[in-house]
């Protein structure tokens, strides 16, 4: 049964892989995108979880422009379970909430997915192993013309939104459900590791759009990721990290490291440092700290694109928090890795 079901999600998962479909839109996304794993890899969903681990990512971005910030939020909560009795083989089911803002609340999209990946050893020395992913996405997108700023209300003493408009814009919300696939693969030795995936996004060829009798479909948003680790001497630990996410004629790549510098103290396990280039975009150091159970980090985005002229001083701002706790029947241990970078 458990062999059936392995196949069966592989299989599910390469059909929705392949799909593809045109569009309009771009997604948001994250600096601290591996704080985030629904958002980048279904797949990736319950990997390296104990038993419960509960994320979380906020940025804001643009603030202190002239152009009106975009606010980000996402957590999620996800949960392992164990498909044998070594635990080598588990299921992972993940719950997430997402939240896009921009231009003071004005447009406003939302997101819920559900979704379950599978990730098995491929060996017997549990170094190898594969996973598969699915998620399910209710979105939501909603403007509110109340806070559009048209020509006819503008006046002696500025915009006055109170002003009737001689502009009739009639908006409506839209919600669609979509699917998302993913896949990944990773080996960990006791001195080095890597991993490497690929997911695609809105895969069921979902329409948006804002105005009546006006939609679109969103484009398929490709993602893959990957990183290596070196455990050094020391007990300290060098991570490299890329991701390169392509939808409809816009592509972002990133690429970083993080060094983690073992800290001797029974509540904190490391200080982490890092550097990453968004190529075209920005620039953003990264700092972290890690227990035994739980990592925060904070990103400055160094904006380098045309933005940063046309916008005056804008700046990029994010945080993130990832937590593994157990249940009341599971021990409580000290969790290997609390994310995979």
């Amino acid at each position: 049964m458990k062999n059936k079901y392995m196949k069966s999600l592989l299989v599910s998962t390469i059909i929705v892989l392949l799909l593809q479909h045109n569009g309009y839109s771009q997604d948001p996304h994250f600096s601290q995108y591996f704080t985030s794993p629904m958002t980048i890899n279904p797949s990736l969903i319950g990997k390296d979880v104990a038993d419960w681990r509960l994320t979380s990512t906020l940025r804001r971005q643009w603030w202190g422009g002239t152009v009106a910030p975009y606010n980000t939020y996402t957590a999620s909560i996800e949960k392992r379970v164990a498909m044998n009795s070594t635990g080598d083989n588990q299921l992972g089911i993940g719950l997430m909430a997402f939240s896009d803002e921009s231009n003071n609340g004005l447009l406003k999209d939302t997101y819920l997915s559900l979704g379950a990946a599978y990730n098995m050893t491929l060996d017997g020395a549990g170094l190898h192993h594969l996973g598969a992913g699915l998620t399910a996405n209710y979105a939501g997108r909603l403007v509110d013309p109340s806070k559009f700023e048209f020509q006819s209300q503008f006046g002696s003493m500025g915009f006055q939104r109170s002003v009737p408009s001689n502009d009739p814009v009639t908006i409506q919300s839209n919600h669609y459900v979509e699917v998302n696939a993913g896949l990944n693969y990773s080996y960990n030795d006791k001195k080095w590791g890597f991993n490497v995936g690929a997911a695609v996004f809105h895969a069921s060829k979902p329409k948006d759009g804002v105005y009546l009798n006006s939609t679109y479909t969103v484009d398929a948003r490709y993602s893959v990721q990957g990183g290596v680790y070196f455990n050094l001497s020391n007990q300290n630990q060098l991570l490299f990290s890329e991701i390169s996410e392509m939808q409809g004629q816009n592509s972002i790549h990133s690429i970083g490291a993080v060094y983690k510098i073992s800290v001797k103290d029974k509540n904190l396990r490391s200080f982490n440092v890092g550097l990453w280039e968004r190529f075209g975009d920005a620039v953003y150091p990264y700092i972290g700290l890690e227990s035994e159970r739980w990592i925060a980090g904070l990103t400055y985005d160094v904006v380098t694109s045309g933005v940063k002229t046309t916008s005056n001083s804008v700046q990029s701002m994010e945080l993130s928090f990832a937590w593994q706790f157990f249940s009341a029947k599971h021990q409580p241990k000290p969790v290997k890795r609390i994310i995979q970078y």
